[in-house]
């Protein structure tokens, strides 16, 4: 194992995971009650723990434990399935006073197992290397599609085909798993999505006929966008979000508050965050000096700038609407703290960058 010294950090990745955080705090409080405010203050201050756990603690170590969680995750979207619907959907667990949604622990835990398997073999280029990462993922993958919760369901898939692209897999055999992904819309449309997830997509395609129902937190959303104008209306004065008229406003939805009462500006900020976020990210695990870190750091980046995308896709009306928080922003302590996780474990990668190694040792240059 490594040294690990925490001032060795790639301080462009932490400086962009602290500056989502903050640009969301103020539209989050401005969105959100008080209570909830205040629980998600709570809930950071776990997750900038998690933070700081993953960065100090060497992710080599992390190793050992990586199948047991990815175990302990299954079991739990299994035993979320009887527990009683939240919002249509069995998603979360609740112990006492507090909850925890499984699918988001199993982004951390699917990361860790799929890097294990992936780093310590050479077949991936081989049809057969591919089937035993594709069952790794697609089981939770059909668990989180029985409760249903195609948002994070969606969230997954890229996941799997970055890993195995970083891993070496030939990128023919990865297309024809895509198509395979592709071939599967239609039974998924006949026999596991729900009437009300086709209603959604039938509002997408004509949100003018269902206005007053499945169309109408689309159109809140895209009134609310469409009123920002360069610098918005400012903080507490967006009449959509002040008079409550956009569901989920902070939590999915926040997107649209940042829109309404910062502007394009605040929107686009937002945006070059996670773009810059995402692609320091990927610098990270293309310059990780182990296999192991290279794919730790790659789903970790995946998973944070796809879920971005797909969160501001659908608040903008360019995707049907499903439930997708904004890393780092939404409203959800599980989503929090394994977001912030993620997030420790690439500064815990970008440790052995060589970029820092010469900045320490210029001699080497």
């Amino acid at each position: 194992m490594r040294k690990i010294d925490p001032w060795r950090v790639d301080w462009e990745f932490l400086a962009a995971a602290l500056a989502v955080i903050a640009l969301g705090l103020p539209f989050l409080r401005s969105s959100a009650s008080s209570a909830d405010f205040v629980r998600q203050i709570v809930w950071l201050a776990f997750g900038l723990a998690a933070m700081i756990v993953f960065a100090l603690v060497d992710h080599h170590r992390w190793m050992r434990f990586a199948y047991w969680g990815y175990a302990a995750s299954l079991l739990l979207l299994i035993v979320v399935l009887r527990a009683p619907p939240i919002n249509n959907a069995h998603s979360y667990l609740r112990f006492g006073p507090i909850g925890m949604q499984p699918s988001e622990l199993l982004k951390l835990t699917l990361i860790l197992a799929l890097a294990r398997h992936l780093g310590k073999r050479e077949n991936q280029r081989m049809p057969q290397g591919l089937i035993l990462p594709f069952l790794i993922t697609l089981a939770p993958l059909y668990l989180i599609l029985r409760q249903p919760d195609l948002g994070t369901a969606l969230t997954i898939p890229p996941i799997l085909l970055v890993m195995l692209w970083m891993s070496g897999a030939r990128f023919s055999h990865l297309f024809s798993g895509i198509l395979l992904g592709l071939a599967s819309i239609w039974p998924l449309w006949e026999y596991v999505m729900r009437p009300y997830q086709k209603a959604r997509i039938y509002a997408f395609l004509d949100p003018e006929r269902y206005e007053t129902a499945e169309a109408y937190q689309l159109l809140m959303s895209l009134a609310a966008i469409g009123s920002s104008g360069v610098f918005g209306q400012g903080l507490g004065n967006g009449i959509i979000n002040e008079l409550d008229l956009l569901p989920e406003k902070h939590n999915d939805f926040i997107f649209g508050v940042i829109a309404e009462e910062g502007g394009w500006v605040a929107a686009a900020g937002m945006i070059l965050l996670f773009l810059v976020l995402t692609l320091i990210g990927f610098h990270i695990s293309v310059n990780a000096q182990d296999r192991f870190g290279r794919l730790l750091a790659a789903g970790a980046a995946t998973i944070i700038g796809w879920q971005a995308v797909l969160n501001i896709y659908v608040v903008t009306g360019l995707l049907p609407t499903t439930g997708v928080t904004l890393p780092l922003v939404s409203y959800g302590g599980s989503s929090m703290v394994v977001t912030c996780a993620l997030i420790g474990l690439v500064l815990n990668v970008s440790q052995s960058s060589p970029k820092l190694e010469k900045m320490e040792n210029p001699d080497k240059i």
